[in-house]
């Protein structure tokens, strides 16, 4: 009898025939998609008018994308399918039968024996190999004694491939928008305040929700127990303890029934935030002396909140190492909060220890060294391993013990009052009163990564910044994923500071290339090409080296403070342009004030009882105040009114000195004008010339007018000038300067008639002078001999008729030496032709007129 053959598949023998059958239908169904009206066709516009024909395109494409859906479910890949394009939609494809393919291919790998069998789950990437920075702080190694379970070869990170996304099952308590969050409280137990959760603002104007159990942290007082040492044994391994792991609403109710129990429990959180926009946590570890809790809370998500049981019980001390994290962690994914924690951070801070890590206190107190490379490992992977198991768990074993260590040494160095202790609980209570704020994207979010990156930008890369970075703050809230899984800060830079013209650069300066940035190559492509269509301009440097331009106010000053420790927020030197109203104990000038504190005026007095030494030091003090009271008129403000009721009486009066009163002002005036005039004419006097000096005056002008014969003019006439007279000349006569303004105005009138009558009596005398230069110059003319001029005077009696033309030009025409090219001859009544030769060239030229 034949064996029966294994089939492939119901209906199908072989691969072949499973792969022949189907191809088959494949070229059917495209061939009859083919037929259908397409939006290239030109009839698609004529159907698309017929609503039957609308709505089989809408029913079919539903389909599609359903199909679409299951199949990326089915195969484990991340990608939702929310656009209808029919280019978003074959990209979609394309992509996913890339990660099937491949998928394939590492499984015929597999099972031909070229690839050896792995754990498909985690990945370890070891540090063996990477070379050590210099540095001591890099060269200490905690890890010299080793425990006698770790491993030889260091893993220093764990990750997942194909994790499916755990948000999935939580999906509605996820919110990624900018409202603000609102915590999920329905019950509020251990209240001393009934539940209200009210909107609350800032000091910006942002909306905020009230802390629920902030009354109860304020009104938190230890109890006795508390502040009392107790001395406990070095608790057991983590493998000598028990451990419960609770993954269900039924196991989560025993566990608080059993932690109730108990007045200290260490907890502690691992989170995830790579592959979510807000993060989440992924594991929650509680141990008390005798017992370890690892709740997994991926699937009691929304019962969560059950755990503030436990937490916001004052009679149970809550013991944490640095949970400045965890407390915002657990109010933002499961509304939880504490009260009546202890820190053991905080209280090594106080006790000044060298070192406040985990592993350097339990090395030091437990003599524990603990294995801390999985800190960064990924902690979605479920199941999880042993590793990491045990790493959870040897996080929260030691605490309690801890715990009780540092409280010890807090009462040890404190005083009688337990001040470090106290001190202690009070900063680790601070921390639990801090509110979850959610990230929020304004226009100057792109700043803080352009400083801390100080690269210098222009518009277009400033520009180009801005909107990338908007987009992937945007892309990320939509899909869940964290900024720099959608494009890390060094790409975006490397993009903006390029700005490629063509999309293949883009994705040249990602390496290696993001999936979502394949995604959207397009829109990226668009927002550069934007950038580079703008003119370039001048940016402010301002950008480059401030920030935030409002620096987000309060936040951004204090990473400033972090930052620079000279840079003291109480300095209040940006306060001198306000004005000098601060009081200092330094003056302007430099020197050292007398500082007054303030006492009891009952002891102080401001008068010595002797009076034997007083009269000289009231007389001082008589003239500080004197001075006193004029700095203080001066510097008195005084308005413009004020000023004109000032200056009234003033103006009044030079009102009534235009017009005077009365005749004794005339004959004061007319006494002046005499005596000024007298004045003036003694000073004409003694600077009018001698007679000799006058002859030789004369006789040099004669000689200038000979001189100058071709001047037609005898004398020139005078010409009235109206400006001042030489400073010799002028007349002040400084006893008749008035005191009163009335008199100072007179003066002005009469020295003004003065200077007229001067100036009148000048020209008099210019015109005598000049009268009896000429008549000298026609008695000389008179008593010498005539000479004969060759220029004609002109006269009243002169006859141009008497004058000899031809004689008067005679010598003058035979001692001409100049050249005329053309010469006119009177006797032959003929034009004449002259050669001359050019001193340069040597031709001869005719000249005709």
């Amino acid at each position: 009898m034949s064996m029966p053959v294994d089939e492939f598949l119901p209906g199908f023998g072989s691969v072949d025939e499973f792969t022949q059958a189907n191809l088959k239908k494949i070229l059917h169904a495209t061939k009859l998609s083919n037929d259908l009206p397409g939006e290239k066709r030109e009839d698609f516009d004529y159907y698309s008018t017929f609503p039957e024909f609308r709505k089989v395109l809408s029913v079919q494409g539903r389909k599609l994308r359903d199909m679409l859906k299951m199949q990326l479910n089915f195969q484990g890949i991340n990608s939702g399918v929310g656009s209808s394009q029919v280019e978003d939609l074959v990209d979609l494809l394309t992509d996913t039968n890339d990660t099937i393919l491949e998928r394939i291919n590492m499984n015929l790998d597999e099972a031909a024996g070229l690839k050896r069998e792995v754990n498909p789950l985690l990945l370890e990437v070891s540090q063996s190999n990477v070379n050590r920075v210099s540095g001591s702080w890099n060269n200490f190694n905690r890890n010299q004694k080793k425990s006698e379970n770790k491993k030889d070869n260091d893993v220093k990170l764990l990750t997942a491939r194909n994790v499916m996304r755990p948000q999935v099952k939580f999906k509605s308590f996820i919110d990624n928008t900018e409202k603000p969050f609102t915590p999920r409280l329905k019950e509020k137990p251990h209240s001393k305040k009934p539940l209200s959760i009210l909107i609350e603002y800032d000091e910006v104007g942002g909306e905020f929700f009230s802390h629920p159990y902030l009354f109860e942290i304020e009104r938190f007082s230890p109890s006795h127990d508390q502040l009392k040492p107790r001395p406990i044994p070095i608790p057991l391994g983590v493998e000598r303890v028990d451990m419960d792991f609770i993954e269900t609403k039924e196991q989560l109710e025993e566990c608080i029934k059993e932690l109730s129990k108990h007045s200290i429990i260490a907890i502690d959180l691992e989170a995830h935030s790579y592959r979510s926009y807000l993060g989440f946590t992924c594991l929650i570890q509680i141990s008390t002396e005798h017992k370890d809790y690892l709740i997994d809370p991926f699937n009691i998500w929304g019962e969560m909140n059950l755990l503030n049981e436990i937490t916001t019980n004052p009679s149970i001390v809550k013991v944490f190492h640095g949970c400045d994290s965890d407390v915002v962690w657990l109010q933002r994914d499961f509304s939880v909060y504490l009260v009546n924690v202890f820190d053991t951070h905080q209280a090594g801070k106080l006790l000044g220890l060298p070192r406040l890590s985990l592993a350097w206190l339990l090395e030091h107190y437990c003599k524990v060294y603990a294995d801390k490379q999985y800190q960064l490992a990924d902690w979605r992977i479920r199941p999880l391993p042993e590793a990491m198991v045990y790493y959870a768990r040897q996080d929260t074993r030691y605490l309690i013990f801890l715990y009780e260590k540092l409280k010890i040494e807090l009462l040890e160095k404190g005083n009688e009052q337990q001040n470090l202790l106290r001190a202690a609980l009070q900063q680790s209570n601070i921390l639990c009163s801090t509110r979850y704020y959610k990230p929020i994207r304004t226009s100057a979010s792109h700043l803080d990564l352009l400083k801390k990156s100080k690269s210098v930008l222009n518009n277009k890369q400033l520009f180009a910044l801005q909107e990338l970075y908007s987009w992937r703050d945007g892309v990320a809230r939509i899909e869940d994923e964290s900024t720099q899984y959608i494009l890390p800060n060094h790409m975006l830079l490397k993009i903006c500071t390029e700005l490629p013209r063509e999309m293949q650069g883009i994705l040249a300066c990602c390496n290696p290339v993001p999936p979502l940035v394949k995604q959207h190559l397009q829109s990226l492509h668009m927002v550069i090409l934007k950038a580079r269509n703008k003119t370039l301009q001048t940016v402010d440097s301002d950008i480059h080296g401030s920030f935030n331009n409002t620096e987000n106010e309060v936040a951004g000053n204090e990473n400033e403070y972090n930052e620079n420790p000279l840079k003291c927020p109480l300095e209040l030197s940006n306060l001198s342009e306000l004005g000098t109203g601060l009081k200092t104990l330094v003056s302007k000038q430099g020197e050292i004030m007398e500082f007054s504190p303030k006492m009891n005026n009952n002891l102080i007095k401001k008068k010595s009882s002797l009076g034997v030494f007083d009269v000289k030091d009231e007389e001082k003090k008589k003239k500080k105040k004197k001075e006193k009271k004029k700095k203080n008129e001066i510097e008195k403000f005084i308005s413009p009114f004020q000023r004109y009721q000032m200056l009234r009486p003033y103006l009044e009066s030079l009102k009534k000195s235009d017009e005077p009163d009365s005749a004794n002002q005339q004959v004061k005036s007319a006494d002046v004008r005499l005596e000024s005039i007298k004045l003036h004419f003694q000073k004409l006097t003694d600077m009018t010339p001698k007679p000799k000096k006058v002859e030789i005056e004369e006789e040099e002008e004669e000689e200038e007018e000979v001189q100058n014969l071709e001047s037609d003019e005898e004398v020139l006439p005078y010409r009235k000038s109206n400006g001042p007279l030489p400073k010799k000349m002028r007349f002040v006569d400084k006893k008749s300067v008035p005191d009163s303004a009335e008199k100072a105005r007179l003066l002005e009138q009469v020295e003004k008639e003065a200077e007229k009558r001067k100036l009148e009596i000048e020209n008099k005398l210019v015109q005598e002078e000049i009268m009896e230069k000429k008549k000298k110059k026609k008695r000389k003319s008179d008593e010498e001999v005539p000479f004969e001029s060759k220029i004609p005077k002109t006269g009243a009696g002169f006859d141009y008729t008497n004058v000899d033309y031809d004689k008067m030009f005679e010598k003058s025409r035979q001692d001409r030496s100049d050249f005329n090219p053309v010469r006119h001859d009177k006797k032959n009544n003929r034009m004449d032709k002259t050669k001359q030769k050019t001193k340069n060239n040597g031709k001869s030229f005719t000249f005709k007129k």
